[in-house]
């Protein structure tokens, strides 16, 4: 009795751990329309939340969530956020618990690009906990660099309002709180994620339930 039972508890810790395996992808589920508020309710409920918690975001919402951010809406690859010229050189990358993922638009999948968890190196206070940091990253050899070393063009600062704003407003309509925020340390981020110089850090965006 004694074997069966360190048995079933060695196979639960074994599921236990697999369960918090980062997967190499995650495929993200296709954008709901039919669900949810109307623009102009989504905008009174638009707000900086705080007190981020670990709770999971339902897949769903998610996907409604990142497609909102940076997904194509047109069969002609454009997408839901514009860029200058249509250079579409802002990149998102979600920090989770469990990993680090990059956005492949044309798939609708989160790719895992480093295991592990790196959420600190985000933001400061509850985005060091929180279910998901988002950071907009800027490829300026599609752009251009900024006026001083380290810059990202002034463009990629206005394009990437247009995204945080869309992903404030997938929050509001889904419940789900969220605040843009700075705080985030450029070089580790290069480094963690083994990012070209060209790539800067534009903007972060804590998105989670709230407490």
């Amino acid at each position: 009795m004694k074997k069966v039972l360190l048995t079933i508890l060695a196979a639960a810790l074994c599921f236990a751990a697999c369960a918090q395996k980062a997967p190499k992808s995650i495929k993200l589920l296709e954008p709901s329309f039919d669900e949810g508020m109307t623009l102009m309710q989504a905008l009174k409920e638009r707000k900086s939340s705080s007190g981020f918690t670990e709770k999971e975001i339902p897949l769903q919402d998610l996907s409604n969530i990142i497609w909102a951010s940076l997904g194509v809406n047109r069969p002609d690859g454009r997408r839901t956020s514009p860029t200058g010229s249509n250079r579409q050189e802002i990149e998102l990358y979600a920090f989770f618990r469990t990993g680090v993922y990059w956005y492949n638009y044309k798939t609708h999948t989160l790719e895992l690009v480093k295991e592990g968890d790196y959420r600190s190196i985000t933001g400061r206070k509850d985005a060091q906990t929180a279910y998901m940091n988002l950071l907009f990253i800027a490829d300026t050899t599609k752009t251009g660099p900024g006026n001083k070393p380290g810059d990202a063009n002034t463009v990629s600062y206005v394009n990437v309002g247009y995204v945080s704003q869309n992903v404030y407003l997938a929050c509001a309509n889904a419940g789900i709180g969220s605040r843009a925020r700075g705080g985030w340390d450029q070089q580790k981020v290069v480094e963690t994620l083994s990012l070209p110089e060209t790539m800067i850090v534009v903007l972060g965006q804590t998105v989670g339930y709230c407490e």
